[in-house]
């Protein structure tokens, strides 16, 4: 149930339209993706009784567009990547967006208006990634504690790869899981079983 919280929690920081923002720092682009994604949240599940479907539309269109799908699809594939050809990159690419645009509407299900608070980003002018740690505060519970890593891209634009919360990176628990599982069966197997989720 922690988990869920937590990805929930997750899920509702990466997502917003931030359109032309590419000068923005890191931590400024969190916030900015959270205020435009509560709001959507607010609009669909006022009532608690928001679809799985409504939740997925608002990610698809507030979310992933801030997440580095192609960057986290290589890191799954691990030792995996070597010798793969350009067609089953681009079917595990799009399995694994599936599989996260349904990991964080799920998630998105339970929300309940947690506050957030963003630490101010130090990162140097120069570097290629970011980390913006943020709490999240709940009454009459332990604040959890999410840091988010980013990379900037080749066109200027800051996108999150990973999320450590309370100390587990969710990319590396991931794929130690998929790299597992591609040994196990095969890529094919695991990119269909990723498109089911």
């Amino acid at each position: 149930m922690k988990f869920i919280k937590l990805l929930l929690v997750v899920t509702a920081f990466l997502s917003s339209s931030l359109f032309a923002q590419t000068q923005q720092s890191p931590d400024r682009l969190l916030e900015s993706v959270a205020d435009t994604l509560f709001a959507d949240i607010a609009k669909v599940n006022s009532n608690g009784n928001a679809s799985k479907e409504a939740m997925s539309e608002i990610v698809e269109k507030r979310l992933m567009p801030h997440i580095d799908v192609k960057f986290v699809s290589f890191k799954l594939l691990g030792k995996h990547i070597k010798g793969i050809e350009r067609e089953q990159a681009v079917q595990f690419i799009g399995a694994v967006e599936h599989y996260l645009t349904g990991t964080y509407a799920s998630a998105l299900m339970k929300y309940t208006g947690q506050k957030v608070v963003f630490e101010r980003n130090n990162t140097k002018s120069d570097s290629e990634y970011a980390t913006v740690n943020t709490q999240i505060i709940e009454p009459n519970a332990p604040t959890i504690d999410l840091s988010f890593k980013l990379r900037l891209g080749k066109n200027n634009e800051w996108k999150v790869y990973d999320i450590v919360a309370e100390g587990i990176s969710l990319l590396s628990a991931k794929q130690k899981e998929i790299i597992q599982r591609i040994s196990d069966v095969g890529l094919e197997q695991v990119t269909s079983e990723l498109k089911k989720k």
